[in-house]
């Protein structure tokens, strides 16, 4: 014998106003924080970004895989330029 269907009741509205599916409340109030670059905050930067990836690519070099470390080497002077490019492009010239 086949098992029953389970009885499913009709759909109900959740509300009844129009606009119970609309969101209510505020906005979201992000909080962005805009870093003035400066060279000694640059440098730092590089800094600690650059000593965890350099002894990665110390660390692949040893172990034989000169081409991945080549590669790694070649992706990051790519992106620092096009980074660099990006920033002359859109720098703001002072009058």
């Amino acid at each position: 014998m086949p098992r029953q269907k389970p009885i499913v009741p009709p759909l109900k509205p959740l509300g009844s106003a129009k606009d119970h599916y609309t969101l209510t409340g505020k906005s979201y109030d992000t909080k962005t924080l805009k870093v003035k670059w400066t060279p000694l905050k640059t440098l730092g930067s590089i800094i600690m970004l650059g000593t965890p990836y350099a002894g990665l690519i110390l660390m692949v070099y040893s172990s034989g895989l000169k081409v991945l470390a080549v590669l790694m080497i070649g992706s990051a002077v790519l992106i620092g330029g096009l980074v660099g490019l990006l920033y002359y492009l859109n720098r703001e010239e002072l009058d």
